[in-house]
């Protein structure tokens, strides 16, 4: 089948990336084993990311996947040498998941947060059920198909990570923005260092001192 041989020329091969085929550490996430399959991972993904796209907004929301699948790829090459091939998004749906779970506590009561500490705890009971060989049903993967229990671990630490940068980044910026506004006033004679309006001098303001 077609579809088939694109499947194969898209999915994680460990040894055509060793080759150089390295389009597969992003294409390998959007290939499936069933149609099953690939519901379970994009409805899953599509729903952590309408809960998350308020917070982050279209730009990040739309560059966390594209930065997310190499380095769930590179994960996989690094920490799961048995694992010789790989079709999914559920590790990109786990990283979506985590990044919206991080959304809702920011804005959460203790109720709330209660509540999500027990879905974060059901999501590691999960993969450590996985790890030990239990699979969900649901998946519908085909015989000799494992779950790769490592691309979901990878997932909810790339999630953090993303969310991390995020959030420094938007206070890097808010600074920046405040120091501009706060340390360059046109035309008053103030000419400190940024953020610092304490020295003055002649040529800002026009005036000698």
């Amino acid at each position: 089948m077609q579809s088939a041989a694109v499947a194969e020329l898209l999915e994680f091969d460990r040894q055509a990336i060793l080759a150089g085929e390295i389009w597969r550490l992003w294409s390998g996430h959007l290939v499936h084993y069933s149609v099953q399959h690939a519901l379970v991972d994009y409805v899953t993904a599509l729903v952590a990311a309408a809960i998350v796209l308020p917070a982050l907004g279209w730009r990040r929301l739309l560059l966390a996947p594209g930065m997310a699948a190499p380095l769930i790829s590179a994960g996989l090459m690094l920490f799961a040498p048995d694992c010789l091939y790989y079709r999914g998004a559920s590790g990109i749906a786990v990283m979506l998941v985590m990044l919206a779970a991080l959304a809702l506590w920011q804005r959460a009561g203790a109720g709330a947060r209660a509540a999500l500490l027990l879905l974060g705890a059901g999501l590691l009971l999960k993969i450590s059920m996985e790890a030990a060989g239990h699979v969900a049903g649901w998946s519908d993967l085909p015989d000799g198909v494992r779950v790769a229990w490592q691309a979901h671990l990878l997932g909810a630490v790339t999630g953090l990570a993303i969310w991390h940068c995020s959030r420094h980044n938007r206070c890097v910026q808010r600074r920046i923005q405040d120091m501009h506004a706060n340390g360059f006033k046109n035309r008053t004679g103030c000419c400190g260092s940024i953020g610092d309006c304490g020295g003055r001098c002649g040529h800002i303001g026009g005036q000698a001192t």
